[in-house]
């Protein structure tokens, strides 16, 4: 037999919560180790973020970047000028 009605509560709207935005303070944080070596590829900001266990939305973001050798993280932001520093 289930719970009464009683016992269940319906959630606030306020308590669903939404996808968190990607901020380039995470983006940094997955790359650490990735310009260790010199200059950077997607497909090597790519494969760095996901060994680091990035959020699907940040590999979702860095795959959507030129294909292209990245020489310092700076050159990002040209193609992520949308993407807030922080929260």
């Amino acid at each position: 037999m289930g719970p009464a009605a009683a016992d269940i509560a319906p959630t606030p709207a306020h308590d669903v919560a939404s996808p968190k935005p990607v901020t380039r303070v995470e983006i940094l944080d997955v790359l650490d180790d990735a310009f260790a070596n010199g200059p950077a590829t997607r497909q090597t900001l790519v494969a760095t973020a996901r060994a680091q266990g990035a959020r699907p939305e940040v590999i979702a973001l860095l795959e959507q970047l030129p294909e292209r050798t990245y020489v310092h993280q700076r050159q990002l932001w040209v193609h992520m000028a949308d993407v807030p520093v922080g929260l």
